[in-house]
């Protein structure tokens, strides 16, 4: 047998663990929009090496849910009403499309992917898991995006979704509490498995804005906060609130 020559082994892993406890991070509120990542307190706290923690960071900056500033540092973003809104309103038009286009082409293995998700997102809430059910929950609106078959409007809901994450865990705060109803899916499933397209687009525009003014009042709210707590040493127009980790 002649010699054999592997490349190394990319250390992915300890990335991607990185990179989940500083998403938690954000979605349960540990690090606020704003707040600014003291990279060596996380590292002695995660007891890893600062190249790891780097690459993690800036593959939650390539998200959208970190931001880097030249000489300045890592920071959550900022979070604004318009920079919901914006977001929610794109939502509704793409979750309408998306079920137009994926309409005629479900079949049992739709059928049964949805159900999967569902149950999955159940057991999140059950579970109080805020993260996973935030995730879970991104992933049963994501199948009529996978279902579409188009390429462009599946790689648009996924730049969207970790903006999403971000603010469906402000918006579980601001109704203050740890994860919605179990069934507040429930319609949005039935639907989807029915006959009139024209109902199940209309729920889900309903159900994106659901207590969307609670959420757009508590995004006011750290608006103010962060104005009246705002860095003048921090460049640029996003403010830091804190340098703790």
């Amino acid at each position: 047998m002649g010699k054999l020559d592997f490349a190394p082994i990319a250390d992915t892993t300890r990335r991607a663990e990185i990179v989940a406890l500083l998403r938690r991070a954000i979605l349960t509120g540990q690090l606020e929009p704003g707040q600014k990542l003291n990279e060596l307190r996380i590292a002695e706290q995660m007891r890893v090496s600062r190249a790891p923690l780097r690459e993690a960071m800036r593959e939650l900056v390539q998200e959208g849910i970190l931001t880097s500033i030249p000489y300045a540092g890592t920071f959550v973003i900022d979070v604004t009403a318009k920079d919901i809104d914006d977001a929610y309103s794109l939502n509704k038009v793409l979750d309408e499309f998306a079920i137009e286009l994926s309409w005629p082409l479900r079949d049992q293995r739709f059928f049964d992917e949805l159900d999967r998700r569902h149950e999955a997102v159940k057991q999140a809430t059950r579970d109080l898991d805020t993260t996973r059910q935030i995730e879970t929950a991104l992933q049963l609106h994501g199948l009529i995006h996978e279902w579409a078959d188009n390429s462009v409007l599946l790689e648009t809901w996924q730049r969207l979704t970790s903006r999403l994450q971000m603010y469906f865990a402000l918006h579980q705060r601001a109704r203050n509490e740890p994860v919605p109803a179990e069934d507040v899916h429930e319609m949005y499933v039935r639907l989807l498995k029915g006959a009139d397209m024209g109902a199940a687009q209309r729920h889900a525009r309903e159900h994106i804005g659901l207590d969307f003014e609670e959420l757009l009042a508590y995004a006011r709210s750290l608006e103010q906060r962060g104005s009246e707590g705002a860095n003048p040493d921090r460049p640029g127009p996003t403010r830091n609130r804190s340098d703790g980790s």
